[in-house]
């Protein structure tokens, strides 16, 4: 019980402390793409804890498999996991929660898919046979007549990638900008933001009913956008791409511009990416910035697996023993 207790622990303290306390980090903002790692070690931490609890609970088949991993005597292997007392029923109810929670995630994640991509689909065929394409080398690039100004993106398969500019954003924005937000847009498609968008939706769906990664979405989208902000502010200056998210954000109709299923220019707190843009440079990650970074990624994976092979491992090579048995 000692181990599925330290597992649940963890899972409550990734899920509810550490991501709230991550979620008003003021570091974040200078390291957006660090930060996005460390969100999804904390969110793929919590669910490796909570399976594990589940999996020895329903301690029969565990404990066969660390007694033949490890050559551990079995009676000190039951004793470790399965504690001195036993209880009806708990490994049908422990297995038959662990089913029904994989069943209900997949089914989620399924459903949130197919939805993400027929709506890509179908905004790809409108901006395909209603788009002319944009200058410059880039294929992918669609330019859309609407009267509100908006970039975005179409994330899909190697070549189906869209980057749709509106042609109100053609005549609001200089050819800095807009090679800017270009740039901005390539960055979303780059570093596959969209992927870690849909499963940040997916798993706070399933567990911020339970208070767990309530801020994962949210932080998701907050952080990719910076990102992508940074990229583009490498190649064509700081103070171009606030101009241009300046330019967007305050033209009418913008909100409603971009399409759901879409990864926009005018994403999430536009006015905190602006401020941060004309404030200071982007940070560049140091050697002691990225070390801690993966350190924290690796030790939110890491407890899990720790927490629940300890006692097997301790208990390694104890089936000879004298008066093992």
């Amino acid at each position: 019980m000692l181990v599925i207790t330290g597992l649940l622990a963890h899972a409550l303290l990734i899920g509810g402390p550490v991501t709230r306390a991550l979620a008003g980090a003021s570091w974040v903002s200078r390291h957006p793409q660090a930060a996005l790692r460390l969100w999804h070690s904390c969110a793929l931490g919590l669910l490796a804890s909570v399976s594990g609890a589940l999996v020895l609970a329903a301690h029969d088949l565990w404990e066969h498999g660390m007694v033949w991993l490890f050559h551990a005597d079995k009676p000190l292997i039951h004793t470790a996991y399965g504690g001195a007392w036993q209880a009806r029923g708990i490994t049908e109810v422990a297995l038959l929660a662990l089913l029904l929670g994989m069943t209900g995630l997949s089914w989620t994640a399924a459903r949130r898919s197919l939805r993400v991509r027929r709506a890509r689909d179908r905004h790809r065929l409108t901006a395909d046979a209603q788009g002319s394409h944009g200058r410059g080398d880039d294929p992918a690039v669609r330019v859309l007549a609407h009267a509100a100004p908006a970039a975005f993106c179409i994330p899909g398969p190697p070549g189906r990638s869209r980057i749709v500019v509106t042609t109100a954003a053609q005549d609001l924005l200089s050819p800095e900008e807009r090679a800017a937000i270009l740039e901005h847009e390539r960055a979303h498609l780059r570093l596959r933001h969209h992927r870690a968008i849909l499963t940040a939706d997916v798993l706070t769906a399933a567990l911020g009913w339970m208070g767990l990664l309530r801020p994962y979405a949210d932080q998701v989208r907050r952080l990719a956008e910076m990102a992508a902000d940074d990229q583009a502010a490498r190649k064509h200056g700081r103070r171009t791409v606030a101009s241009a998210l300046l330019e967007m954000c305050t033209a009418p109709g913008t909100a409603d511009a971009a399409p759901p299923g879409t990864v926009a220019m005018t994403g999430p707190d536009p006015a905190e990416r602006i401020r941060r843009l004309i404030s200071a440079p982007p940070a560049v990650p140091g050697r002691l910035s990225r070390a801690l970074t993966g350190t924290a990624a690796a030790v939110a994976l890491a407890v899990p697996v720790l927490v629940a092979m300890a006692p097997a491992l301790l208990l390694a090579n104890t089936a000879h023993l004298p008066g093992a048995g």
